[in-house]
């Protein structure tokens, strides 16, 4: 949540140059958390960020061909697809019936946003150009990456603006996928999820 919303507490370049950076390790310490239980997915996860530190130290990129940091965005990717779906199966499969259930799905649809998110920025650094309406790319600020947050998020929820628009055919092909993964996820899997929940807080009849 902070990474979406932190700029709104925090304005202007004091987030983007200091605060981002800890928000996204802290959300990292989270997904592993999350996968804490599944030993196969935690183990999957160690990996990935594993792979992410040894690129992070390497002075000669593996890949020379393409964009540094398409690697690293691929792992990033990766990694929050796996706590997505160990999130979504966690609330699937839970007896609960309590305010963590709701916080579970909510953080579930966070975690798909997320993947949509890391979706979006690899598709632009891979094919640069591929979304109109992007700021110029800034380190200091973020602002491409903010904007293709704000992308990934506004097309999860199938609202679409019109202000960033996909342009290239990977990029609208990723636009429809992210589009359709909000929508089965709000229909389908809370629908599920809410009518378990309903069930559990029926009270049961006596013979």
């Amino acid at each position: 949540m902070m990474l979406m919303f932190g700029s709104l507490i925090l304005p202007g370049q004091t987030l983007e140059a200091h605060v981002f950076s800890a928000f996204y390790i802290f959300n990292i310490a989270t997904g592993m958390l999350i996968t804490l239980k599944k030993t196969q997915f935690f183990r999957l996860v160690a990996v990935l960020l594993g792979c992410s530190l040894v690129l992070a130290f390497l002075d000669t990129p593996i890949f020379p061909t393409i964009d540094p940091l398409v690697p690293q965005i691929a792992i990033y990717f990766a990694f929050h697809a796996v706590v997505a779906i160990v999130l979504i199966d966690e609330m699937l499969v839970t007896q609960e019936e309590n305010y963590r259930v709701v916080l579970g799905v909510l953080s579930g649809y966070i975690s798909i946003g997320m993947v949509s998110f890391f979706l979006f920025i690899l598709i632009e650094h891979m094919h640069p150009g591929s979304f109109k309406g992007l700021p110029i790319e800034n380190i200091e600020t973020r602002s491409q990456e903010e904007a293709l947050m704000y992308a990934a998020f506004i097309t999860l929820m199938t609202i679409g603006y019109g202000d960033i628009v996909p342009l290239t055919p990977i990029a609208r092909k990723a636009a429809m996928i992210v589009g359709l993964a909000g929508q089965f996820y709000m229909v389908v899997l809370t629908a599920i999820i809410v009518g378990k929940f309903l069930k559990f807080r029926q009270p049961r009849k006596k013979d």
